[in-house]
Order: structure tokens, then sequence, then C-alpha cells
């Protein structure tokens, strides 16, 4: 429903997963729908580091370490256990989360330049 505010945290859903977050093996995806922005609350991953994408409106993401503006078509990552909030300037967004819960988002080596 459009109409009933939803933040970015109660706007995720759970779509696929294989693992476990306990035993620090796998992984989970989530798609995300929100129509307002975080206000006076945070949130945090204690299995795992989000790769978040979104695919419709810009994500403004103030984390412990400062402000990341997320617009569609780029990615950003956000480590386990760091805190976050996420702000909606341009209104409704969605998108996909990938969360790994084995080690951490690493870029690729890029061979010799």
């Amino acid at each position: 429903n459009v109409e009933v505010p939803t933040d970015f945290v109660d706007g995720l859903v759970t779509v696929a997963g294989v693992g476990s977050p306990s035993l620090k093996n796998g992984l989970a995806i989530y798609i995300y729908l929100a129509n307002s922005s975080m206000v006076d609350k945070c949130f945090y991953s204690a299995d795992g580091d989000f790769l978040i994408v979104p695919q419709l409106g810009t994500l403004v993401i103030q984390t412990e370490f400062g402000w990341l503006e997320v617009p569609p078509g780029q990615i950003c990552v956000i480590q386990r256990g760091m805190r976050f909030r996420v702000d909606l300037p341009d209104g409704p967004s969605r998108g996909y989360i990938l969360e790994v819960y084995n080690g951490h988002f690493r870029l690729p080596d890029l061979g010799p330049i």
C-alpha cells in the first residue's frame, strides 16, 4: 500500500538464502521498497556485509563514517556491524540487497595495467 509509510528496514523482504549466519557461511538476497526516510532510528546487520543496489530512487545513507549518495545504477557496500540510516531525497525507492555471511566483499584484482 503506497499510502502506508514504509522505511528501508520495514520494506526489506527476503527473496532467497543459503547457508547459515550463525555458521558464517552462505548468503541472503533481499528486495526493498521504501517510501519514507528512516527517522529517529538506525539499522545494522550482525550477520554479514550488505551490497545495496538501488533500482529506483536515490538513497542517501548516513553511516558511522559519513554520508553516501547512491543513485540507481551504482552500488554501495555496508560492512557487517556498521550502523546506518537511509534517507530518500527523490521519493520512493526500490532495489536489491545481497548479504554475504562469510568474509567481506572485496574488489577484484585488476591484474597488470
